[in-house]
């Protein structure tokens, strides 16, 4: 089978194991695609994260394609049908596909967003405005030293976008059926809840962390915050990890850890959803430490030519007319759109994304590419 040249680089891409936060060289292999079209290409390195700055143009508009070089952990490598990092194309789902880690989150998109970029150049070197691409190799991790740090850089050196497209995975059933054109909010927080620490033969004694613990839990769920906004699902509770207990079978927990997390809508912030906790812990009469940590504030794109331009290249490449969504996963968009960009995320299926067996079908690749080819065209023809 004869590879385009957006499948040969999601497939060189992929075969390198580039484990959050680290970028392994993929970086260097974007730049040697990059480079030679004429793109400026700076790397910027900050607290073992590698991030890739590559520019070719000047002034407005400026439109920036963001991504990230780094992938999940494959987990045991035994449970996956092939090599994670393999790159090689089998037959899934009744398509041909590229299979392995970071195939879908977001090697792909990498790929189709490059090619576009080195195709347009190539093409259209004296182009009006500025064409940018920014990969971070710490978007699966803390994002220390990544998007954030470069923002700052960006505000720094006067390089506002006026537009982002972010190549996430967005599709949910079909290729072109969704462009994310928000996330919500992302909230953590450390509870621990107090209890009394005794025998479990002599539970009046005793006060069970773990069964007040289970209470608030309860008592979450059946006080949801919100039940949504126009462009947004319900704000989310969840646990994500719960502990309590000495390790013997025979002692009630005196404490327990609770981390939990909330992906909030713009109804929502930190000090609404932190009040909302504080007055159900305060009925229910608990001793408690609580500590709240805000990882990324919700953004939404509501109109503009960003949308327009986008959903009109996917129709046409697609055949369908894709809907607007903004539930799944945060994405590091939440440090673009801040600056006042038009962002959004159009890319692949998620569906096997940070899953066993993570895999991308070709021609959605090759179909994702020509839709940033037309997009950069028409983004680019508009002043």
């Amino acid at each position: 089978m004869e590879l385009t040249d957006t499948q040969k680089l999601c497939q060189q891409l992929v075969r390198i194991p580039s484990i959050t936060p680290e970028d392994r060289g993929c970086q260097e292999l974007i730049k040697a695609e990059l480079q030679p079209a004429g793109f400026t290409c700076l790397t910027l390195e900050e607290s073992g994260t590698t991030n890739l700055l590559a520019l070719h143009g000047r002034g407005a508009p400026f439109l920036l394609f963001l991504g990230h070089t780094d992938v999940v952990p494959t987990g045991d490598p035994k449970t996956w049908q092939h090599d994670p990092f393999g790159a090689e194309i089998y037959e899934m789902d009744g398509k041909s596909c590229l299979y392995g880690r970071g195939s879908a989150d977001m090697k792909g998109g990498d790929a189709a967003m490059i090619i576009a970029l080195r195709d347009y150049v190539r093409a259209h070197p004296r182009h009006i405005g500025t064409l940018g691409l920014l990969v971070t190799s710490n978007e699966e991790g803390d994002a220390k030293g990544g998007v954030p740090f470069v923002v700052e850089y960006l505000k720094d050196h006067q390089l506002i976008p006026d537009y982002c497209i972010i190549a996430e995975p967005s599709c949910e059933q079909h290729f072109g059926d969704e462009i994310k054109n928000g996330r919500r909010g992302d909230l953590n927080a450390t509870l621990i809840i107090k209890g009394v620490q005794g025998h479990v033969a002599q539970p009046e004694f005793c006060d069970n962390a773990a069964h007040k613990a289970a209470l608030f839990i309860r008592t979450m769920l059946e006080h949801p915050i919100d039940e949504g906004s126009e462009f947004f699902p319900p704000t989310s509770f969840q646990v994500s990890n719960l502990r309590c207990g000495t390790g013997a079978d025979n002692v009630v927990p005196g404490e327990c850890y609770l981390r939990c997390n909330w992906r909030y809508n713009d109804l929502q912030s930190k000090e609404s959803i932190e009040a909302h906790v504080v007055e159900l812990l305060r009925q229910l009469k608990f001793e408690y430490e609580l500590s709240f940590q805000v990882e990324g504030l919700p953004f939404i794109t509501k109109e503009g030519r960003l949308l327009e331009v986008v959903a009109s290249a996917v129709e046409q490449i697609c055949g369908r007319a894709p809907s607007f969504g903004t539930k799944g996963g945060t994405s590091d968009g939440r440090f673009i759109a801040p600056l006042g960009t038009q962002t959004l995320e159009f890319g692949p299926l998620s569906s096997s994304i940070h899953q066993v067996d993570e895999h991308v079908a070709l021609e959605d690749l090759q179909k994702l590419k020509e839709i940033y080819a037309l997009s950069i065209e028409r983004l680019l023809s508009f002043d």
